[in-house]
């Protein structure tokens, strides 16, 4: 039996709303990469992505919007990202993982200025900051568990606050450091005081 024609219509229209969302996104964060939120306004973002500022509004209704977008995809592809590495850590023993885990966060905030921009402005945003809670604590979560598969003698069971305590601890002090001391970012002693704060985090405890 035949599709109906606007199943047929319908997706070239989503694949290029799709493209434009795409665009715009990209314009945002090379304008925020080159200038940071100073003369950022949706005029810029819609000539920068090559389109019209009414094609821009039919998508997102102000520049909070975009960056709001900006902080949801930049979430999901942590996510994906964090299963990908913990899917490929067949061989790797517990130490090089953490290593891992605690690199690969690092080499996403210290890329990209656009990042420190869209923390500043979305704060105050409750919603985003539950959604970006949930993940990390997710993220968090599906490490701690990985670290218990490969030592279980070694490292703790995680559980829902624990995974919640290491997300703040991690990613806190990440994002404080980018915000006041972004240069330690690329520092390998940043890098290895955060390795060992995760790994004594994580470790089992001695009993008392």
């Amino acid at each position: 039996m035949p599709q109906p024609i606007e199943k047929k219509r319908k997706f070239p229209h989503q694949k290029r709303a799709h493209k434009t969302i795409d665009e715009i996104l990209e314009a945002t964060a090379q304008l925020l990469e080159r200038g940071g939120k100073a003369g950022f306004t949706t005029n810029h973002i819609a000539r920068r992505a090559g389109y019209s500022i009414g094609t821009l509004y039919r998508y997102f209704p102000h520049k909070l919007a975009i960056m709001r977008e900006m902080a949801d995809s930049e979430l999901r592809q942590q996510e994906a990202a964090a299963r990908t590495l913990l899917e490929g850590t067949g061989a790797l023993d517990a130490d090089e993982l953490i290593r891992g885990v605690v690199r690969s966060i690092l080499q996403r905030f210290s890329r990209s200025r656009a990042r420190k921009s869209i923390l500043s402005a979305l704060i105050d945003d409750a919603e985003l900051v539950a959604r970006t809670n949930e993940t990390h604590r997710r993220i968090m979560h599906m490490f701690h568990t990985r670290l218990v598969e490969i030592d279980p003698a070694r490292f703790r069971r995680p559980t829902e606050i624990s995974c919640l305590a290491l997300s703040g601890a991690l990613l806190g002090s990440i994002r404080s450091t980018l915000f006041y001391e972004p240069q330690s970012l690329k520092d390998p002693e940043y890098e290895r005081e955060l390795v060992a704060m995760v790994t004594h985090f994580v470790s089992a405890r001695e009993p008392t």
